[in-house]
């Protein structure tokens, strides 16, 4: 599948040296997946789970996508980022090692720090990237204590080996948890993201929404696995959970609240990760897998959306509501894909965001109705801030900003719709098995 794509993005990019690059980091991801399926790679690292392959595919998905929309600012050291965050990424999924997990786990946050400082749009991207620093950094640090322990008592870094013979150790569990509490983020030490989205280059919102957001689920999923803990209807579980969900009900409040399209856009993604905890710390099948869903489906439709707001900063010189009113009439085309990926991201049948939203629902009825009150506001309030985002960009007064409005290119065409094709390709295959 891998080989697959990246001998699509060659057709994709114009540039002989962007396509190259795409294939040679598509290419080691590939190979890990045909030696792992001989059982060849034990002894180097690599290790396979269905959670894992579902984020390094959205990975390499997603590479092509921002090389593709980025492609008239793309310089060399700009692609290079890029493509180091992605091998980084890729590596941080398939590796079976905690103490590698955990390098990986900090060393992504160089690259998108580098593209804040170099290609941010105002002087605040020093602030952002201080507060992104502080806030991920200091909050891991309680997890490398507790890796370096579990190796003190078990003598091995192996997941895998660690998940047979840890105990049911809340403790570790609530500590190292903070690390992967920030990374999502959820609301009360979510600080650093919108500040990181609104001065982050397109390709860094783009990247970090879509897949930087997933080590922090990725993380917790892993964790809880090597701990080997259950938190299914435990009351340091429940109230991991409410708070999670009550800061999805903050977070979305504050939606309504944000004149900037990409600060918006940021704090829905808030809102989204209150939905993975809760399938993630369900210790179900059934609540994991909506948490896989979502991660999938929020990666593809908040990148779309990214992207959206940046087609619309070239149109109006601005990402105030105020100056992007009545874009309906000056450019329908555009309006349209904001109303189909609003559509998706607020979980709109039949979105696969409203497969994994909907999979909840007897995930928090089978925990507690004290769990199905929020979920229940955070999915209406979904769609009331979604349908802000679109009706504030796109009706009332044309403004004077847009009347001189330029007509979308070819290549922000494929980028949309290439964020649109492998959300109808999942639905079909859901509907097919």
């Amino acid at each position: 599948m891998s080989l697959v794509i990246s001998l699509l993005s060659i057709l994709l990019i114009n540039s002989f040296e962007q396509a190259m690059i795409t294939f040679c980091f598509c290419l080691p991801f590939a190979l890990s997946t045909f030696y792992k399926t001989c059982g060849v790679l034990e002894d180097v690292g690599v290790m396979y789970n269905p959670l894992g392959v579902v984020l390094g595919f959205l990975t390499l998905s997603l590479m092509i996508l921002i090389m593709l929309a980025s492609s008239e600012r793309a310089k060399g050291y700009y692609i290079a980022l890029q493509v180091i965050l992605g091998c980084l990424l890729v590596m941080c999924f398939i590796t079976n090692n905690l103490l590698t997990f955990y390098v990986l786990f900090e060393v992504c946050l160089i690259p998108i720090l580098l593209m804040i400082l170099q290609w941010g749009y105002q002087p605040e991207r020093l602030q952002a990237g201080m507060y992104m620093v502080m806030y991920t950094v200091m909050g891991s640090l309680p997890l490398l204590v507790i890796i370096l322990y579990l190796y003190a008592w078990k003598s091995t870094y192996h997941i895998l080996t660690l998940s047979y013979f840890s105990n049911n150790n809340s403790f570790l569990f609530f500590w190292g948890l903070a690390a992967f509490m920030i990374k999502l983020p959820v609301y009360g030490v979510h600080v650093w993201l919108p500040k990181a989205h609104v001065e982050a280059p397109l390709g860094g919102s783009m990247i970090l929404a879509g897949v930087l957001l997933k080590l922090g689920g990725y993380g917790m999923y892993l964790y809880s696995c090597t701990i080997n803990i259950s938190w299914t209807m435990t009351t340091l579980g429940l109230a991991l959970c409410l708070i999670s969900l009550w800061g999805g009900v903050l977070a979305s409040l504050a939606c309504m609240s944000q004149n900037d399209i990409k600060a918006l856009i940021a704090y829905s993604s808030i809102v989204h990760m209150s939905f993975i905890i809760l399938g993630l710390l369900s210790g179900t099948s059934w609540g994991v897998t909506s948490a896989i869903v979502i991660m999938v489906a929020h990666g593809w439709a908040s990148s779309a959306l990214f992207f959206l707001s940046y087609a619309t900063y070239q149109v109006a010189g601005s990402r105030s509501f105020s100056y992007t009113k009545g874009m309906l009439k000056v450019m329908p085309v555009l309006s349209a894909f904001w109303f189909i990926f609003c559509m998706v991201n607020m979980g709109f049948p039949p979105t696969i965001n409203f497969l994994g939203e909907i999979m909840l629902v007897p995930v928090s009825l089978m925990w507690s109705f004290k769990i199905f009150i929020p979920v229940g506001v955070v999915m209406f309030m979904s769609v009331v801030y979604n349908m802000y985002l679109y009706t504030e960009i796109n009706h009332g007064m044309l403004s004077n900003y847009l009347t001189a409005a330029k007509t979308m290119s070819h290549r922000e065409y494929l980028t949309l719709l290439g964020h649109l094709l492998p959300m109808i390709f999942v639905i079909n295959m859901y509907l097919l098995y």
